[in-house]
Order: structure tokens, then sequence, then C-alpha cells
């Protein structure tokens, strides 16, 4: 309830800021809903858990209120100067903000993070470029006091910076749930703004630019709903070990920024059209071959990267993974309870298939074993292949009872007769079972079942004529 009332008091809010701007209504609309807005956002920052980034993002939007409060209060003491205090307080909010989000990305990819800042910085170059070509060199250039073009030069610089942090987390490994894209929506929108002002004020200077202010309560609600939102700290969760993927829209984004320079380069000099169409035609023709077979690289490079990751998981005859793969999963997901169970397995018999029938019917019966073990397991059971002619499972959600019903029929499933290597072998399995309960750790699970499948073998061997 009280957050529906909040957005409707902020619709309403940016609706009446943007409609009648240089009215009193509209003055109190937009600084109440504003502070409004800081408010909620420093009730936020006090909730359990990380504080620093938020806190940081509560001090910018504060920073950014500050700079229109202030102007608001020169206005009605009969003073508006070019350049004052509100100019601080508004800066300031620029690397406040940056600040809040490079130290997210360093929390949640404090290893990964290079590919992303090597990303970030080419197309913050270019952006730069851009800025410097038709907004600070402009400025710099401009009639008027020095200090008052070096501060209108800032304002650009600010939203560079702006940028950058915002590039920056788009593009660094970590889960981008809707905090993520809250923050960076506001953002953008705040960056669009800005640079729609700046570019209103030097093509229209009979436009009012406080209409702007409704859209810029909006960006920096879309900012606070990143804070309050109880979902937040996933901004800051390590991201996983999995390498990233290139992903095409970002190479395309990197040929933009490699055109940028080419491009202002190219609109800046004098002479034929015609000729300065064909040179940049000509360069992103380049750039774009260069790209396809960057591309192109890449994706072999991905394919090669998952065949090898695949080999390092998995055993290479039977496409079981192996033993690595589940002491890793034993680690990460060890539990000391009665529905994790370990099932190991060791054949019977399959020395003698070697000595007779040569090491290929020995491979057929692997691997033939393995897939027989592949059909009694449920989808999200682990089969593997710890060497030799042992195998393990590991069972989640399965309580003992179950479990004994399982090693059951994987060992008459085994005990079938396999045909391989023009001849029908035997082997039969010892099976050993223990229940993560009692437990202290994985290795604990797994050398609890491995006595437990000796126990067993040690009781066939004393029954059994078949040789082992």
């Amino acid at each position: 309830m009280r957050k529906t009332a909040g957005i409707t008091l902020l619709l309403a809010g940016a609706a009446i800021t943007a409609l009648t701007p240089d009215s009193v209504w509209g003055q109190v609309a937009y600084l109440g809903c504003f502070a409004g807005i800081v408010v909620a956002a420093w009730a936020a920052v006090r909730r359990p858990g990380p504080r620093r980034p938020w806190a940081l993002i509560a001090c910018a939007v504060t920073s950014w209120l500050a700079g229109d409060v202030t102007t608001v209060i020169l206005q009605l003491a009969g003073r508006s100067p070019s350049v004052g205090l509100q100019d601080v307080f508004w800066l300031a909010g620029y690397p406040l903000m940056g600040a809040a989000i490079l130290g997210m990305v360093r929390r949640r990819a404090p290893r990964q993070s290079r590919a992303a800042l090597q990303d970030g910085l080419t197309l913050t170059t270019a952006a730069g470029l851009a800025a410097w070509q038709f907004f600070i060199e402009p400025e710099l250039h401009g009639g008027g006091p020095t200090f008052s073009l070096v501060v209108g030069a800032l304002y650009p610089t600010g939203d560079l910076v702006l940028f950058a942090a915002v590039v920056y987390l788009a593009l660094s490994p970590g889960r981008n749930g809707v905090p993520s894209l809250l923050l960076i929506a506001g953002n953008a929108l705040s960056l669009v703004l800005d640079t729609l002002l700046t570019v209103l004020s030097d093509e229209l200077p009979g436009q009012d630019g406080d209409r702007f202010n409704g859209a810029l309560l909006i960006a920096n609600a879309l900012i606070v709903a990143s804070v309050l939102r109880r979902d937040r700290d996933q901004l800051l969760l390590p991201a996983s070990d999995e390498k990233p993927r290139l992903h095409p829209a970002r190479l395309m984004f990197l040929g933009l920024a490699m055109l940028t320079g080419p491009i202002l380069a190219v609109g800046r000099e004098t002479g034929r059209i015609e000729e300065r169409v064909l040179m940049l035609t000509a360069t992103a023709v380049t750039v774009g071959f260069c790209l396809a077979r960057f591309t192109q690289a890449v994706h072999e490079q991905g394919r090669a990267q998952d065949r090898l990751t695949y080999l390092a998981d998995h055993d290479s005859l039977t496409g079981l993974v192996n033993r690595r793969v589940l002491n890793e999963r034993l680690a990460r997901d060890f539990r000391p309870r009665d529905d994790l169970a370990l099932l190991y397995l060791d054949l019977d018999g399959f020395k003698a298939v070697n000595d007779e029938h040569g090491h290929a019917a020995g491979d057929a019966v692997l691997v033939e074993v393995a897939r027989r073990i592949r059909a009694e397991v449920r989808d999200g059971d682990l089969a593997a292949r710890l060497g030799g002619d042992e195998f393990a499972v590991l069972c989640q959600d399965l309580d003992p009872a179950d479990a004994g019903e399982l090693a059951e029929r994987l060992r008459r499933a085994v005990s079938e007769p396999i045909l391989g290597a023009g001849a029908t072998l035997h082997v039969g399995a010892s099976i050993g079972m223990a229940a993560a309960a009692g437990c202290a750790h994985g290795d604990e699970l797994l050398s609890r079942a491995d006595a437990a499948m000796f126990k067993i073998k040690r009781e066939v061997l004393a029954a059994a004529t078949l040789p082992l």
C-alpha cells in the first residue's frame, strides 16, 4: 500500500513539475518529491548488511537536492549567480555516485573485472572524444569569466565520470537482476537528460530547462529504488568463477567506439562532402571486417575452451564426471543429513574380462556399465567414474531406504550380460552405501562408502566363484 502511494505521489509530482515548472506549485512539487526520495534513501541505508555503497548513493542524491534547494534560496533572495554554491553541490554528486558504483563492481568481481574495465575505458574514451568536441571545448571557448567557463566544462566531465561507472557496472561479471537494472536505468536517464539540457541550452536558448526536472525526479527515484529493494545486496555478491563470454552486442559497441575518432576527425575537415563520406564508409567497412573476424576467433576460442573444460571434468572413456568433480560437489553441497547418500561401486570379475578378452573388451564393459548407471539414477544425481573399475553416485534428497533400493537396481543392472569384443561378458558389482548424517565432511562420507563397499566385496569373495 505504501509503495503504491509513494509511486502515485512521485508520478503526480513529476507531472506537476513538468507542466508548471516556474510556478510555486511546480517548485514545491519538485522539491517535496525530491526530499521524499532522499529521506527514503537514508532510511534504506540503515538496514542490516553492507552500508557503504548505499550511503554513497544517498550522499549523491542529497548533494543534488542541496544544489536545487540552494538555487531556490538564492532566487528568493533576488540573486541568480551563474556560478555559486549550488554548483559545488551539483558537481559533488557525480564522484559520489561514481564511487558507489565502482565500489559495487569491486565487491562483485574483485578478480574478474579486467575485461570489463578495458571495454569500459574504450567506450568512455570514445564518449570523451565526443564530449570534448561537442560540449567541453565549446564551453571553454565561450564568452564569459574564465572561472564560469571552467565550471561549465566540469558538468560534461562529471557526466563522463558517471558514464564510465555505469558502463563498468553493466559490463562487469555478476548477476544483473532488478536492482542493477534500476540503478543503470536511473543513471542512464540522468545522463540523457543532462545531454539534452546541454544541447537545448546551446541550440534553443529560449527553451525552459526546468521542464526536465520532472524526468530528473523519475531518474533519481529509479536510482534510489535500487537501494530500497530487499534483494539489493545481489549487486554486491561475488560473480561465479565461470569465464564470461564476449557477447556480439559488446563487440558492436566496441566497433562504434573505434569509429568515433575517424568520424569526429572527418567531420571537422574541410573539403567535398563526397570525399568525407567515402572516407567514413571505407573506415566503417574496414572496422566491420575486423570485428567479424575477431568475433569468429572469439567463438572458436569459446568452443575450444568448452571442449577443454569438458575434458577436464569428464572421464574420456565413459563420459561420466571424474573424481575431481565429485570431490568439488561434495565440498560444495555436503550437509550432515540423512537424505544425502553416496553409493560406491566396484566391479566384480572385471580383471578376468581384461585377462581373458583383452583391454578392448574391458573398455566395452566400462562404457556399458556407465550407460546402465546413467539409466538408473535420477536427473539430479551425480554419477562419476573414480578410476579403474570404480564408480560412485551422489544422491541428494534421497532417504536411506530409497538409496538402498537404488543400490539394488544398480547391482542387478550391472550384472546383466554385456555383449562386447565378440563375446558375452559377465561382471558383477559390490556397492557400498553411506549417508551424510554423522559425517564431518565430504571426504569422510566418501571414506565410509568406500569401507562399506569393501565389506560387501569381502562377503562376495567368500562366497563367489567369479574371479576378481
